[in-house]
């Protein structure tokens, strides 16, 4: 090999160094200024188990006992009426809806029983349901007292109208229970209307069926509509 030839392989070899050289230059440039991709935050692991509902509580029961069919059987069953006042050895049990009262009473004693819608002085004017149970009968008779202390005799005798549309009774245990029912206003002017609100009554019952027979004990009292 002479010299020219020396000299020339020489400078390819000067000349493969330098490319090589700045070769390495730029890959490390190249990788000391590339952006630093941020490292993702990992992802949350699913969960395991299905979220739980929270349990619904059972509503309050504030539905009220079932109320018992009326009927005029001598019979005061539980929830057949709504309302109920004591008067010693007298009870009164009632209800009504938009045209009738619904009325039973059950006393202790094998007489007759009466009460009575009292708008005036004592008896007077007073509107009065009687009524009595004998040898298994039940027997009732809608009147009107004349004054204070009566008498008091049938509508009818006055020109008026019997308004008592079903009643019925029993003798039980030495209680008398009679049950009837009767619009709130007959329309008779033998009956005073039942109005909404506080309604003064009079009760009375006697130690015997006869209805002649003075009463045994008597009060005064009210019903609420």
């Amino acid at each position: 090999m002479n010299y020219s030839q020396l000299r020339l392989s020489g400078l390819l070899g000067y000349l493969f160094t330098v490319v090589a050289l700045l070769c390495l230059v730029f890959i490390w440039n190249a990788a000391c200024s590339a952006p630093q991709v941020p490292s993702q935050p990992p992802t949350p692991a699913e969960p395991t188990s299905t979220p739980q509902t929270p349990t619904e509580q059972p509503p309050l029961d504030t539905t009220m006992r079932p109320t018992a069919t009326w009927a005029a059987d001598g019979v005061i069953s539980s929830g057949e009426y709504t309302n109920t006042n004591v008067y010693g050895d007298y009870e009164i049990n009632w209800k009504s809806d938009e045209q009738y009262i619904y009325i039973g009473l059950k006393v202790n004693t094998t007489g007759w029983i009466a009460v009575g819608i009292q708008p005036g002085l004592m008896m007077n004017e007073a509107d009065i349901i009687i009524g009595d149970v004998s040898d298994g009968k039940a027997t009732i008779d809608d009147q009107y007292s004349t004054g204070n202390f009566g008498p008091h005799v049938s509508d009818e005798q006055l020109g008026g109208t019997n308004d008592i549309l079903e009643f019925g009774g029993k003798e039980m245990m030495g209680h008398t229970l009679i049950e009837f029912k009767r619009a709130l206003d007959t329309g008779d002017k033998y009956d005073h209307p039942l109005m909404k609100g506080v309604n003064k009554i009079i009760w009375a019952y006697g130690s015997d069926d006869q209805l002649t027979v003075k009463h045994f004990n008597r009060g005064y009292g009210e019903i609420g509509l």
